[in-house]
């Protein structure tokens, strides 16, 4: 009997339960498809991320600069070549010598095998190519590292060689100057390539691999050396010519005079320290002045080295060896410092004295390992106007570094400039 003013207590019919379970099963289906499409491009996502992390390792990162050039090319810029596996830039298996690994992000780096694998747990597919790929996912995702091999194994770089006078080798001196530049053979070791300029003093090499390579521009008769590094990129070419000049007047008739006063060339003459200026901060390790420590044409790195023994600025400025004499403009006065830092801070700043007082260049963080850092002033700081060599001849320059503190310092092993001139 049903009593007034209550409800019918009457539970589902079994028709109606399943409607409510088929409802039910297809939401879940479709929330679960949903779900697996969400999860695969999460994991699409995380894998491209990975092989570009992977493209990077093989051929560099071409957003880390150095002085606004490239200093990062990867397992390619310190072999010579593409590596034959993935398993190569994360363990030096064949022992090369100019490995210089791992090659992965520290969190990549923790795991020695899980980087070889996709999202989906599928291994990279790559052997020695411009391309990685991966299958995980039912499909082929393609990452192209270069549009070709040469482009990274095959360059060429040009320039220019000629004495403190500006005059090229002509046919008599051609044969006096090799021009050596090292680079990875490709194999674990370094060659050096030699060429000689042509009478006008131009010369070029070939088949270059990319990377920061030390070049040499050799006058044999006296054994005057240019020591120097130069960048090869992908595809490179050398626009424009690079000038390499001597000090003295080599190749000037009757020559060996240290330059002529006429001025018909642009040139780059280098400049080395020769004793202490007037400021002497830094402290010494390897030798027993200041100015020796960082006056070697090639760094010789920790072997001779300042140190800035706290967080401090402190600074040492050098006397420099007198430039020739010559009517040439002198466009712009460049002082490079060769430092690092010891632990997880320092700083350097290149300086310039003239006219009786010091001007430090931007503040540049170091690296942990020795590296160039450079300022260039196009004109006297002290008087706005354009340098003159009365100038050049009478300044000092060196570098104001600063570490972390006693325990951890920051070091220069060496320090030089470079003073630009034209017609």
């Amino acid at each position: 009997m049903n009593v007034p003013g209550k409800r019918n207590p009457r539970g589902f019919s079994l028709i109606e339960l399943l409607v409510v379970i088929i409802v039910i099963g297809i939401l879940v289906a479709i929330a679960m498809q949903s779900m697996d499409v969400v999860v695969d491009d999460v994991r699409r996502v995380r894998t491209e991320r990975e092989m570009e992390m992977l493209a990077k390792a093989i051929v560099g990162d071409p957003g880390l600069t150095q002085g606004a050039l490239r200093n990062d090319f990867g397992y390619v810029g310190d072999v010579g070549a593409f590596p034959p596996n993935l398993q190569a830039l994360y363990q030096n298996t064949p022992g090369f010598g100019t490995w210089d690994g791992p090659y992965l992000p520290p969190d990549f780096a923790q795991d020695s095998t899980g980087f070889k694998m996709d999202e989906w747990g599928t291994s990279y597919s790559y052997s020695g190519g411009i391309t990685i790929s991966s299958t995980g996912s039912g499909a082929t995702i393609t990452r192209k590292i270069a549009d070709a091999v040469d482009d990274y194994l095959v360059n060429s770089f040009s320039g220019v060689v000629a004495d403190g006078a500006g005059s090229a080798p002509g046919s008599t001196y051609r044969d006096s100057v090799d021009i050596v530049i090292t680079v990875p053979d490709g194999t674990g070791g370094r060659a050096g390539r030699t060429v000689r300029p042509n009478t006008a003093g131009s010369f070029t090499f070939d088949s270059l691999p990319v990377g920061l390579h030390p070049l040499e521009i050799i006058y044999l008769p006296t054994a005057d050396t240019l020591h120097r590094y130069t960048t090869i990129l992908p595809r490179h070419k050398s626009s424009p010519l690079p000038y390499y000049v001597f000090s003295d007047g080599y190749f000037t008739a009757g020559g060996g005079g240290g330059g002529g006063s006429g001025c018909d060339s642009s040139g780059t003459l280098i400049l080395r320290p020769e004793g202490n200026g007037v400021v002497t901060d830094l402290s010494t390790s390897g030798c027993s002045n200041n100015w020796e420590c960082v006056d070697e044409s090639t760094a010789d790195e920790d072997a001779t080295r300042v140190r800035g023994p706290s967080n401090f600025w402190a600074t040492d400025v050098y006397i420099l060896g007198d430039p020739p004499s010559t009517d040439c403009s002198i466009t712009s006065v460049t002082v490079y410092a060769r430092a690092r830092k010891a632990n997880t801070q320092g700083d350097v700043r290149p300086t310039v004295y003239t006219h009786g007082s010091e001007y430090n260049g931007s503040s540049q963080s170091l690296s942990s390992s020795y590296a160039d850092y450079s300022e260039q002033w196009t004109i006297n700081p002290s008087t706005g106007s354009s340098w003159t060599w009365q100038e050049i001849t009478d300044f000092q320059a060196g570098i104001s570094i600063r570490g972390q503190s006693s325990n951890f310092p920051a070091y220069c092993t060496q320090v030089w400039v470079e003073v630009q001139y034209a017609p």
